[in-house]
């Protein structure tokens, strides 16, 4: 079904399409021409977006496989429009569906995009990281054992003189930090469960911690280092900030629209039923994803399966 709707749209958007600088008539069916732009489209919409490989690279045997399918396309459509099927009303309610979006997307993009100046994100990113300014994180690395004995048992040898990284690569439950000598990379207090995250930060720099318990098992921790948080860049979050101030004017937007616009909801017998036409409050989008929190021991609202921490 994807590979006819492509082709269907790619025949009704044809005509309207601008030819490229580099456009040349790739082929012909029955004396019209195909661009090879078209059949550049025609091949992208067969990817998700933006994952085509290039068209040029594709072997020959390929290339003739999207040109035949443009050539069926042609000949279907050169037939359906000679016997009045884009006359049907069942077509033109299609196109009238398609354009209502296409013109209500195209408006409201230029609503809410526009306008956006870097003053304005610049605003945004402001307001964003202010609470990170004083935060502060921790980089550290931990062993995780099954049991208490286990534990104390790692903890002697690092005493004893045995680095710590060759102790978590060695006996380590959690295979993925143990591969890095248990490195966790830096992480806030409300990143981690409560009893990881108050022991941890309780910790001086290049201080090794008791046996800590949580619901993962027993923990040796040791602390590399203590910092204020460093948010991203402004320019590395440019995109997210223009995306959530867009996202939030055109909900003020429309939401507007919805306050001062009179309506009514009837049943079937035409009589007025109860409606709250008042819009769901959107959820607050994500400022910015930290990629330095440890994807382990993380915060949960709920126990956490081994497989979190394997």
């Amino acid at each position: 079904m994807r590979f006819v709707y492509t082709v269907s749209m790619l025949a009704l958007l044809a005509v309207a399409s601008p030819a490229l600088a580099d456009d040349y008539v790739i082929m012909k069916v029955n004396n019209q021409d195909v661009a090879v732009s078209e059949a550049k489209a025609f091949w992208n919409g067969l990817f998700p977006s933006g994952e085509a490989p290039a068209f040029e690279s594709v072997k020959p045997d390929v290339r003739d496989k999207i040109l035949r399918g443009i050539m069926a396309e042609k000949l279907v459509y050169g037939e359906a429009l000679a016997k009045g099927a884009d006359k049907s009303e069942a077509v033109q309610k299609e196109l009238e569906a398609l354009k209502k979006k296409l013109v209500i997307r195209t408006f409201l993009d230029s609503k809410t995009g526009e306008s956006i100046t870097d003053a304005d994100l610049k605003k945004e990113y402001d307001a964003v990281t202010a609470g990170e300014k004083d935060e502060r994180e921790v980089r550290a690395r931990h062993i995780l054992l099954a049991t208490e004995k286990e534990a104390k048992e790692a903890r002697k040898k690092i005493e004893d003189g045995k680095s710590f990284e060759a102790v978590a690569r060695e006996y380590s439950k959690d295979a993925g930090s143990a591969k890095q000598g248990g490195d966790l990379g830096y992480f806030t207090k409300d990143k981690m469960v409560k009893e990881f995250a108050e022991a941890a930060f309780s910790l001086k720099k290049g201080a090794v911690s008791e046996p800590v318990k949580t619901a993962f098992g027993w923990h040796i921790i040791k602390v590399e280092d203590s910092r204020n948080v460093v948010p991203p860049s402004f320019e590395s979050m440019k995109d997210q900030l223009r995306a959530n101030l867009q996202e939030r004017r055109l909900n003020d937007y429309v939401t507007g629209l919805v306050k001062s616009a009179d309506v009514e909801v009837f049943d079937a017998k035409g009589k007025a039923m109860p409606f709250d036409k008042n819009l769901p409050t959107p959820e607050k989008p994500a400022a910015h994803v930290n990629t330095k929190s440890a994807p382990l021991i993380v915060k949960v609202d709920k126990p956490a399966a081994k497989s979190d921490v394997q």
